[in-house]
């Protein structure tokens, strides 16, 4: 599996992009991270998202703000909508593939991305796949409570850096954090890759800019883009655990009823984290659905 990693220009950001399978033949995945992430949540794809391997050259793309990527100079003075998260991640998909459709495949904030640029730039799109992804930026649990604090004023988002600051101060820390995004903890930690994960999420984790990250939590609950759903006309699947923490099922069921053709599928007993939490049952209906809905011709990346 490719190791290269590409810095984008896009928009004033500079957003990071890991080719990770991609001379395989197929049409190109694209795979979004959600909010605190980074593109490493989809690096070890072989352990944590096999599926995706075998149907097409897969990138994994950086939210803006995420690090490693950078946002602008005067991204706090600017306000953070849909279309600023959306504007640069089209741009950086335009340089890695050209103007071939692609899959979108986003997890949480990574699904609302890839649905708001399935909803505004159709000739991009070829199917999506929003996994615990939502349309309205409201979160519940650990994040919602996050997004109070933060929204609290100039004594709110200090309160909210140092939450954050004590989660990264320690891998142990860390490994509390990530707790609260499980249904089933001893699930979560029967994952046979639990501990590469939490290593993989705490070394980019630690190096967050907090300051971007409450200007997400703070903004993020106003955004709202369920009313351009239904203008996405390409095969759509919504997947969620049926006891998501930190995204309300009923996003995914707003989602899958405001899009034409959308799937929805529902994991019972599964949490915000289904790839470790019930590897199984995630990889067989994506699988499934891939393979329901694939093209009769799909483009080969050049080699």
């Amino acid at each position: 599996m490719s190791t290269t990693q590409y810095e984008i220009q896009a928009d004033g950001h500079k957003l990071i992009a890991l080719p990770l399978n991609p001379t395989m033949p197929g049409r190109p995945i694209i795979l979004l991270h959600g909010i605190t992430a980074s593109v490493s949540f989809w690096a070890d794809l072989e352990n944590y998202h096999p599926v995706f391997l075998k149907h097409g050259p897969c990138y994994a793309l950086s939210l803006p703000g995420h690090y490693p990527a950078v946002v602008p100079s005067n991204f706090c003075q600017k306000e953070l909508t849909a279309e600023m998260i959306t504007r640069p991640l089209i741009i950086a998909i335009r340089e890695l593939v050209g103007d071939q459709p692609v899959i979108l495949v986003g997890h949480s904030t990574g699904g609302f991305a890839a649905l708001a640029i399935a909803a505004t730039s159709p000739r991009i799109t070829s199917r999506v796949i929003s996994l615990a992804g939502f349309a309205q930026g409201k979160w519940t649990g650990l994040l919602g409570t996050s997004q109070w604090v933060a929204r609290k004023g100039n004594v709110g988002r200090m309160v909210f850096k140092l939450g954050y600051e004590y989660s990264r101060i320690n891998p142990r820390f860390n490994r509390q954090f990530v707790h609260w995004y499980v249904a089933d903890m001893n699930a979560f930690a029967s994952f046979p890759h639990f501990e590469p994960f939490l290593a993989d999420t705490y070394r980019n984790f630690k190096h967050l800019d907090l300051d971007v990250m409450a200007k997400y939590f703070r903004t993020m609950p106003d955004i709202d883009i369920s009313d351009k759903l239904p203008h996405i006309k390409v095969p759509v699947l919504v997947m969620t655990g049926d006891k998501d923490p930190i995204v309300p099922p009923t996003q995914s069921h707003l989602i899958a009823q405001k899009i034409p053709q959308a799937q929805l599928e529902i994991i019972k007993g599964g949490g915000h984290l289904l790839f470790a939490e019930n590897p199984l049952e995630y990889n067989c209906r994506l699988d499934s659905w891939l393979q329901k809905t694939k093209e009769s011709r799909v483009p080969t990346l050049p080699i």
